[in-house]
């Protein structure tokens, strides 16, 4: 009898865009739970890049490889957007603005946010990605270049890394916490919630959850873990 082999039910494409960043400060990290801020939506994404990297380490014994470990390191992303406005600066470094202005003294708080997004797909699809607890660094936002007299004048972007840590809270189905999440659209939409009712209806339905609340998809049947919560101040 010949092997099977299988496939993935859908085949894998690349990805062609990325929009509708949007962050959640985090206030609260405890083993009881998360709580997060409001949503905040950065428009003008140009490029988001992963900086995870990941390796092995073999332990050797007994003459030869007897233990081979796997990890992953440098998790998070670098963002480019066509600007970082000052109101996010000030989010970002966890800054007072004085009058509407971003006054920098070389001090900054820590401050830690959660973050989600979206990749689109070839077929008009989207995968949605989500990090739950990660800290920003950025240079000042002030580099131009003179406009051409003649021409298309060259655009300047900005910049800012966000690393990513694990959080301190863990349910019972992430006991050692939570890094970040994705999933596919069409995953999300087959989630059913009761017998053959879908969870969501559609995507709209979905995407308001997934930008709108940080608990979206952290349960069992794509529900929403009650102890990751939104505090509106």
């Amino acid at each position: 009898m010949a092997n099977t082999i299988n496939r993935p039910a859908k085949k894998p494409l690349p990805n062609t865009g990325v929009d509708r960043y949007t962050f959640f400060e985090l206030k609260e990290d405890t083993a009881e739970g998360l709580k997060y801020g409001q949503a905040y939506t950065l428009p003008g994404t140009v490029e988001i890049a992963p900086t995870d990297s990941g390796g092995s380490d073999t332990f050797d014994a007994d003459n030869g490889p007897y233990i081979v470990e796997s990890y992953l390191e440098n998790m998070g992303h670098e963002i480019t957007n066509a600007d970082i406005p000052p109101a996010i600066d000030a989010m970002w470094r966890g800054l007072e603005r004085l009058n509407g202005a971003v006054v920098v003294d070389g001090t900054s708080k820590l401050l830690y946010f959660g973050v989600a997004w979206r990749v689109l797909k070839p077929d008009g699809s989207y995968r949605y990605i989500k990090y739950f607890k990660g800290t920003y660094s950025f240079a000042s936002n002030s580099g131009a270049k003179t406009k051409p007299s003649s021409g298309a004048s060259e655009k300047k972007t900005a910049q800012a890394t966000y690393t990513a840590v694990r959080t301190d809270y863990g349910s019972e189905a992430t006991p050692n916490g939570l890094m970040y999440m994705m999933i596919d659209e069409a995953d999300a939409l087959a989630i059913k919630s009761d017998g053959n009712t879908p969870l969501y209806a559609n995507r709209a339905a979905f995407e308001e959850a997934w930008f709108s609340d940080m608990a979206t998809f952290t349960a069992d049947g794509g529900a929403s873990d009650t102890n990751i919560t939104i505090v509106v101040d």
